[in-house]
């Protein structure tokens, strides 16, 4: 038994194995997210709302109805690099280079527009030192993503980009290898 088992099975009195079947059983596989997640509310009110709502995306994903990455909201995925460097090194890399991750110029205010590299957008919420909040569309998609960049820890700094409103699993590993170079090259000019 993994430790995933133990911890379905700790909280909910069931393991995955368990769980799927019942859902099968139930006739869950003709359902929606909601549809499941009412079912195990209805039937099963024991269990948490947290756990109702992981036991229905373990069993969307077992079953073939949500790929990994996929939310209600589209598909997102999160890149993140260690950097040797502070916060204010590394914010300072990123506010004032932004080619580097942007593609393009762009002032950190809020309603301020950007556009490079195949990317377009808007800043949407700056926290110094913290985290920037955007829009992140690239060329041909209907509707933007959403990105928030985030700076944690002290002495050295962990770098993470969280994009979210992804159009599909395709645009998911696009953005994926997108971040994973824009960290590195935030990390480099940092000084890691």
């Amino acid at each position: 038994m993994t430790k995933k088992d133990d911890a379905v099975r700790t909280a909910t009195g069931r393991d995955w194995t368990e769980w799927l079947s019942l859902l099968d059983a139930a006739g869950a596989a003709e359902w929606d997210h909601k549809g499941i997640v009412k079912h195990l509310a209805a039937d099963y009110p024991q269990v948490s709302s947290w756990w109702q709502q992981s036991i229905t995306v373990a069993y969307e994903r077992a079953r073939g109805k949500r790929a990994i990455g996929e939310t209600a909201g589209g598909f997102q995925v999160g890149v993140q690099r260690s950097v040797a460097a502070g916060a204010d090194v590394v914010w300072k890399v990123l506010t004032e280079r932004p080619e580097l991750w942007l593609g393009g110029p762009v002032r950190f205010e809020p309603g301020n527009q950007y556009e490079g590299g195949g990317v377009s957008g808007e800043i949407r919420v700056v926290k110094p030192v913290d985290r920037v909040r955007l829009t992140w569309r690239r060329t041909g998609w209907d509707t933007p993503a959403t990105v928030q960049v985030s700076l944690l820890g002290e002495g050295g700094t962990t770098v993470r980009a969280l994009v979210e409103k992804l159009p599909d699993a395709q645009s998911r590993e696009w953005a994926r290898e997108q971040w994973r170079i824009a960290l590195e090259r935030i990390a480099a000019e940092a000084g890691s």
